[in-house]
């Protein structure tokens, strides 16, 4: 082979990685890791069925927006579930309040979206409520707002009168009648959405709740109308506040 060939070749393959790389950003699709913390945070309050995961992504080939992220839920019974993320909680430190001791201060912001990039792994602490849960909610809070605004309308307005009105027990009971944790084995199925077409990696898991899980989430149905008479008596004089302290679960997470 001529000298000047050789360098022709060698040029050509110090020009081939840039070449691949370019390939590679051009037609790879997006390969997202998940990462899951390694308990989950189960709950059940006024706002239903909720469950608290910290998570970490990576991603390889490119950067990709994501518009949605979604849980399925599978028990081994074969009830199946969906919850989306509602928020983004973000852990502020701790306050003390009176016969009560040290509570989280959270800030919650609302997600539309997330950028995830290959430069840097990106760590969220997600919040995943059931949408059929709020959106049916929301039909028995219309009827106490509407209560609220008559009794108001003729001077009757009080706090005791919603907490004993019809339409706050009407709501009371929906809430206390979607408890649906169960014992037993549970798969975890992460499920996400991008305008762009992407692979997901490591998206499934599984945990357990016992009696004693269910036993304690079941008795935050108690604290239930506490939290209500919290949000409609608060500032009002000689009242104390009882800030409700809501029980949770943190089940092992297992990758499958």
């Amino acid at each position: 082979m001529a000298f000047f060939e050789v360098v022709a070749t060698l040029g050509a393959l110090a020009w081939f990685p840039h070449v691949l790389k370019w390939l590679i950003d051009r037609f790879a699709r997006p390969k997202i890791r998940i990462i899951a913390e390694r308990t989950a945070q189960i709950g059940y309050t006024s706002l239903g069925p909720i469950l608290n995961l910290g998570i970490a992504f990576s991603v390889r080939h490119r950067d990709i927006v994501i518009s949605s992220i979604k849980i399925r839920l599978k028990h081994e019974s074969g009830e199946e579930r969906v919850l989306s993320w509602r928020g983004i909680v973000q852990m502020l430190g701790q306050m003390n309040a009176p016969e009560v001791g040290p509570i989280p201060w959270e800030k919650e912001s609302s997600v539309l979206a997330i950028k995830l990039t290959e430069k840097e792994i990106e760590e969220r602490l997600i919040r995943f409520q059931e949408d059929d849960y709020h959106t049916k909610k929301g039909n028995y809070e219309s009827q106490v707002a509407k209560k609220i605004t008559y009794l108001k309308k003729n001077g009757e307005y009080n706090p005791d009168k919603i907490l004993k009105s019809e339409e706050m027990k009407d709501l009371s009971t929906f809430i206390n009648q979607w408890f649906n944790w169960k014992q037993g084995k549970y798969t975890l199925i992460f499920q996400m959405e991008s305008p762009q077409k992407f692979d997901l990696e490591n998206n499934i898991y599984e945990f357990s709740l016992n009696p004693l899980n269910i036993e304690l989430l079941e008795s935050n149905k108690d604290l239930i109308p506490l939290s209500y008479e919290d949000l409609f008596k608060w500032g009002t004089q000689g009242y104390q506040p009882q800030v409700t302290t809501w029980n949770w679960v943190k089940p092992i997470l297992k990758k499958i």
